[in-house]
């Protein structure tokens, strides 16, 4: 129990408490907030409050991010977000809040001693003695009313404990790039290490070991990452991490070999007609050609484009059949602020292994049958998104290989990513915002 409130009417008291934030910051409508309404948002809250509270925290506070029971936050979280509509504390907040919804009392109309009378007044009856069934009963219902409030209590208490979050020194950099992250109030919740991992968002992940709060992960592929901190294997925050590029680059590795990724010196890539990456210049950088191998193009900054409202045409040419190579795959990538869209195009022989995905949507080869985003691409072809207010459309050589609408927003779009197994070639590109239509800096 909370001044009184059970935790239905401590919720309505948070909502209403989240309006007069948004009130106050001066967006009524928080779900149209970005990333940076909330990050600006803490700042303001840090300054006012001396408070820190993290973006993903005011995202679960106002239902940007979704959890299975409605989030409610610790009390310092609380009274800083009270403090900043203008009341001492948390405290203050819900008293005044009850002080509004008690209705004045109506006084009884004041009885007429002269139609009173002696014979008016009824006669004390004799009180019925309680069975043995409802003493039983009435102890039971007792029982129950003891356990609910207990149990409520508890989960307050809970919410009331610190929560474990995951922070970023350095979450942007150029590339290759060590980012550093911090696990904070992890020591003061007395849960057991083994039960946290941080999943970096490039295959790598670490165990908390109990006694460290600080760790760090070497990424060595520009991209947009999603680093994620799961608590038994259920994600409890994510922070971003930003590899930056100067133009187009060219980074291959090699099947089963995830030690390592191999930079290929490229100067001048898609200009003049150098569209492509010989077999020579990979082994070049270290790759047995002879192996099945990998090489992305990826060219990542901050573009400007809204990833709900793009239009994405690449010209490009698979890897003809050779050593390693029988599928002639084609992955082309997206990066968004929050997810990302992408689309795994086989030979039709492999069409099995296909993949696709726009944010939350994720289809596959396996279920979706024999000739889901099959195309043959090693004598050219084209791959076409078009996403209008999350309406996302695929279309490969012109014809529509899929169409639907998802419901997480991908924001902003940090770049692309197209990868080849074997030696491709990439014709042309061209991505621009179907909003304002910007045009991305890598297109050619």
């Amino acid at each position: 129990m909370e001044n009184g409130q059970d935790k239905a009417s401590s919720l309505d008291l948070l909502d209403h408490c989240c309006q007069l934030v948004a009130d106050t910051y001066g967006k009524p409508d928080s779900s149209e907030w970005t990333n940076s309404d909330f990050i600006r948002l803490c700042s303001i809250l840090y300054k006012k409050t001396h408070v820190q509270i993290s973006p993903n925290t005011l995202k679960r506070i106002f239902g940007k991010i979704k959890t299975d029971a409605r989030y409610y936050p610790q009390k310092a979280t609380r009274d800083a977000l009270a403090q900043y509509v203008g009341f001492a504390d948390w405290d203050q907040f819900t008293l005044a809040q009850s002080r509004q919804q008690v209705a004045p009392l109506r006084r009884r109309p004041e009885a007429d001693p002269v139609s009173i009378r002696p014979a008016e007044v009824p006669t004390q009856q004799p009180k019925a003695r309680k069975s043995p069934v409802r003493k039983l009963f009435m102890a039971t219902f007792g029982l129950i009313v003891i356990g609910i409030a207990a149990w409520r209590g508890f989960l307050l208490w809970q919410n009331d404990k610190p929560e474990v979050t995951l922070f970023c020194k350095n979450p942007e950099g150029d590339n290759p790039h060590s980012a550093v992250f911090v696990v904070r109030n992890f020591r003061n919740v007395g849960e057991l290490a083994e039960d946290y991992t941080i999943e970096f968002g490039d295959g790598e992940k670490v165990r908390l070991n109990g006694k460290d709060s600080v760790y760090s992960n070497y990424y060595e592929v520009p991209g947009h990452y999603l680093a994620i901190l799961k608590r038994a294997g259920i994600p409890q925050d994510t922070v971003a991490v930003f590899l930056h590029t100067n133009g187009w680059t060219a980074t291959a590795s090699m099947m089963y070999d995830t030690t390592r990724v191999y930079p290929i010196e490229a100067p001048g890539l898609f200009a003049d007609g150098y569209n492509s990456i010989s077999a020579a210049q990979i082994a070049r950088a270290g790759v047995d050609t002879n192996r099945t191998f990998f090489v992305n193009f990826i060219n990542t900054h901050l573009t400007g484009i809204n990833g709900d409202n793009f239009e994405l045409l690449i010209d490009v040419k698979a890897s003809p059949p050779r050593p390693g190579v029988r599928c002639s795959q084609v992955r082309v990538t997206v990066f968004g602020d929050s997810s990302n869209h992408m689309v795994d195009v086989m030979k039709p022989g492999c069409a099995h292994w296909s993949k696709l995905q726009f944010s939350e949507l994720h289809k596959d080869g396996r279920t979706e049958g024999p000739n889901f985003l099959g195309a043959d691409l090693t004598t050219g072809g084209t791959i076409s998104m078009k996403v209008v207010n999350r309406r996302a459309a695929l279309l490969i050589n012109g014809r529509e290989a899929y169409k639907n609408t998802y419901k997480k927003p991908l924001r902003h779009i940090y770049g692309l990513d197209i990868m080849f197994a074997g030696v491709g070639t990439i014709q042309s590109v061209q991505l621009k915002d179907l909003k304002t239509g910007k045009q991305f800096a890598g297109n050619f």
